[in-house]
C-alpha cells in the first residue's frame, strides 16, 4: 500500500516539477502570441522581472527536487532542507503574483503544508512526509492553474 502511494507521490511530484520547469523555461509571449525572443524589438523592451521570476521559479524547482530526492532516498534531512527553502520562498515578495483572496488562500495553504512537511521530516515520519509532499504538489498544480487562467482573463 505504501509503495503504491509513494509511486503516486513520485509521479505527481515529477509532473509538478515538469510544469514548473516548463513555466520557467517558456519564452515570454507577445500580445500577438509569438515568441518574444524571436523579435529583437520586443526583446529589448522585455522587462527584467521576467528574468527574475524565471530564476525564482528555478529556485522553487531546485527545492522541490531536493524533497523528491530525499523521499526517493529516504533522506529526511534532504526533505526538510527542501521544505524549509520552499516555506521561506513562499513568504517572499516575488512569490505574490496576485493579491486576491483566493491566491492568498493558496499561499497560506502551501505555507502550512510545507510547515507540516518540515515537522514530519524532523520527526522521522517518512509516510507522513510523503503524503504532505503530495499535498504540496497538488497545491502547486492548482495554484499554477489559477494563476495561468487569471493571467489569460486579465489580458483579454
Amino acid at each position: 500500500m505504501f509503495k503504491t502511494r509513494f509511486i503516486a507521490a513520485a509521479g505527481i511530484s515529477l509532473l509538478a516539477i515538469w510544469l514548473v520547469n516548463a513555466y520557467a523555461a517558456a519564452p515570454p509571449m507577445t500580445e500577438k502570441g509569438t515568441d518574444a525572443r524571436s523579435s529583437s524589438k520586443v526583446q529589448a523592451a522585455a522587462p527584467k522581472t521576467d528574468e527574475s521570476m524565471q530564476s525564482f521559479m528555478r529556485a522553487k524547482l531546485g527545492a522541490s527536487t531536493k524533497i523528491l530526492e530525499g523521499l526517493a532516498l529516504e533522506d529526511l534531512d534532504l526533505v526538510r532542507e527542501g521544505a524549509i527553502e520552499l516555506n521561506r520562498m513562499s513568504s517572499a515578495e516575488k512569490w505574490r503574483r496576485h493579491d486576491d483572496m483566493l491566491y492568498r488562500q493558496f499561499s497560506a495553504e502551501f505555507r502550512q503544508t510545507t510547515s507540516d512537511l518540515i515537522d514530519a521530516a524532523k520527526g522521522n515520519l517518512f509516510d507522513r512526509a510523503a503524503l504532505k509532499w503530495m499535498d504540496a504538489t497538488m497545491n502547486c498544480i492548482e495554484c499554477h492553474r489559477y494563476v495561468r487562467n487569471k493571467l489569460v482573463v486579465e489580458k483579454k
